[in-house]
Order: structure tokens, then C-alpha cells, then sequence
């Protein structure tokens, strides 16, 4: 269920810039924790799974900056479930210099994604408007291999994460 992948090209990324306004690359900063959770043959009854998943590899992240990794991926898994025919793969990486973490969610389909005007009364169609309010970027690139397409955002931390954890700086001390 779960495997490791290096980094991607994020050469052919579309990107957005959400708050905080500058355009990164996670490439920026070390990636000392890359995980993948295997969506393929899931529904969205899998996303408190998936959240708590998402907990688990990330365990040391301030409050705020978790709380903002956990919406980011609940909504962009939503919508691969909902709008993407079916969601295949949920990647985080984790960066701590400076403390960011991102996340990259697969599905099927190569239609691009929008922000929708949902009317006040409408239970739905705000998810990229809240992914957009919690990244410092975020966007989608084409998987010409795979089909399919990647959504992605960039979420930095809010001040309240350790500088590196414990096992990151071990790692980095004996290169």
C-alpha cells in the first residue's frame, strides 16, 4: 500500500500562487520524507484513511501547518474522487528548510481543474478556493506516461513546527 518514488520533473507544472504569493519549488529545499499512498480502487470513504495516513508520516508538524496539510489534501483526494475519475495516488514531501510540505494527488482524467462560483446556498464547489487559501502555490502538470493528471500544492509552515526532525538531522550529519 505504500512505496517510495523519487522526485518528479516539475518543469511542466501550471502553477497558481495562493497565499503568501512567491513561486516555489520544492526542489528549494532538501526532501527528507517522501510517501505514497496507493488510492487506486478506493472510494471517497477512504479519506479519514487517507487523513490519518497523512498524520502518521507527518507527526511532528506545528498545529496550524498540519491543520492546513490536512485540508489541502482532503479537498484535492475529493476532488480526484468527484471530478477526476477516480483517484489513484496521494504523495507528500516533506522539506525543513524551510519547513513546507508538499502535496501532489493523481486521477485519471486529463480534464483541468477550476475554481467554481458556487452560489451561497450550493453544499459544494469551493475546494480549490480553500486549496488556494492555505498554499503558497499550487497547480497541475500532465502525466504523459500514465495519463491522467497531477494536482498539487505547496503548503509552508505557519510558525509553529520544529526546525528538522530528529532522524533528518542523524541523516544529514553523517553525509
Amino acid at each position: 500500500m505504500f512505496w517510495v518514488t523519487p522526485l518528479c520533473d516539475f518543469s511542466k507544472e501550471v502553477a497558481r500562487e495562493g497565499k503568501g504569493g512567491s513561486m516555489i519549488n520544492i526542489a528549494e529545499h532538501p526532501v527528507p520524507g517522501t510517501w505514497v499512498l496507493d488510492l487506486r480502487a478506493t472510494t471517497p470513504r477512504a479519506l479519514p484513511d487517507m487523513r490519518a495516513w497523512v498524520v502518521r508520516c507527518l507527526p511532528d508538524l506545528g498545529e496550524g501547518h498540519r491543520d492546513d496539510v490536512l485540508l489541502a489534501a482532503t479537498e484535492l483526494v475529493a476532488n480526484a474522487y468527484v471530478h477526476g475519475g477516480g483517484a489513484r495516488h496521494i504523495q507528500l514531501w516533506r522539506g525543513v528548510s524551510p519547513c513546507a510540505v508538499r502535496i501532489e494527488v493523481a486521477d485519471v482524467s486529463v480534464e483541468q481543474p477550476r475554481a467554481r462560483c458556487s452560489q451561497f446556498e450550493d453544499p459544494r464547489g469551493r475546494g480549490l478556493l480553500v486549496v488556494d487559501g492555505v498554499a503558497v502555490q499550487w497547480g497541475v502538470r500532465r502525466e504523459p506516461v500514465r495519463g491522467g493528471k497531477i494536482v498539487w500544492a505547496h503548503i509552508r509552515c505557519d510558525g509553529g513546527c520544529p526546525e528538522a526532525l530528529p532522524r533528518v538531522r542523524e541523516k544529514r550529519s553523517r553525509n
